[in-house]
């Protein structure tokens, strides 16, 4: 094959219909489009069509992702608001040490400035029935996160006076992450999130101490 043959070859290799994305791509995209959506014509206003021309896909490819536009947002608010990249599991002698580990990677994906312009949206799309019963349902199943297990098993370890896991874990939440989460929200200064977090969870805990006076 001459040199002229071999350009020609290559030229038509990349002429016709664009190379098939994979599955996990094609969801990224479109994910992605749909936060952009949400963003451009808030919840009522998204539709299917929005986010497959955004995309750069078929309406149809969109639909065998995701068959409707309530399970297309669900998964856009449990991928970007509730995949949590927790530390490794493993035997931690000091609780402290462990509970500051679980806010931290809570922190660094709540804190993320795409994910805080995500909440900024919700914030305004509270008067969207379907929204609402969105965003409740996947608050529902994600009671037992590793948050939650944490102070069930202090609970068990009989270390602290636990008398409900999922109130103490929304507590710790809100006296970290949900504060600093405040100011971004507000676009006040930030504040430095480790300091914060240590002082919060030495705070907290230290109220809820079994036999504190032995420390």
């Amino acid at each position: 094959m001459t040199p002229d043959q071999s350009d020609k070859s290559a030229s038509k290799r990349h002429v016709g219909r664009p190379p098939q994305l994979d599955e996990k791509k094609r969801c990224a995209l479109i994910l992605k489009a749909a936060a952009t959506v949400l963003q451009t014509h808030g919840y009522d206003g998204s539709s299917m069509d929005r986010v497959a021309s955004q995309a750069g896909m078929s309406k149809k490819t969109v639909y065998q992702m995701f068959p409707s536009k309530k399970i297309l947002f669900t998964k856009l608010l449990e991928d970007r608001l509730f995949s949590i990249e927790w530390p490794e599991e493993k035997i931690c002698e000091d609780p402290e040490e462990h509970l500051y580990s679980l806010l931290i990677a809570i922190a660094q994906t709540i804190l993320r400035p795409d994910r805080v312009c995500l909440l900024r949206i919700l914030t305004v799309e509270h008067k969207s029935e379907e929204m609402r019963h969105i965003f409740s349902d996947i608050l529902q199943g994600h009671t037992e996160d590793n948050l939650t297990r944490w102070f069930s098993e202090q609970q068990d370890k009989g270390r602290y006076h636990i008398s409900d896991p999922i109130k103490y874990a929304d507590i710790i939440f809100n006296m970290t992450v949900g504060s600093l989460l405040l100011d971004r929200l507000f676009g006040l200064e930030k504040r430095p999130v480790e300091d914060n977090f240590r002082d919060a969870i030495s705070i907290f805990l230290r109220g809820i101490r079994i036999n504190p006076e032995n420390e």
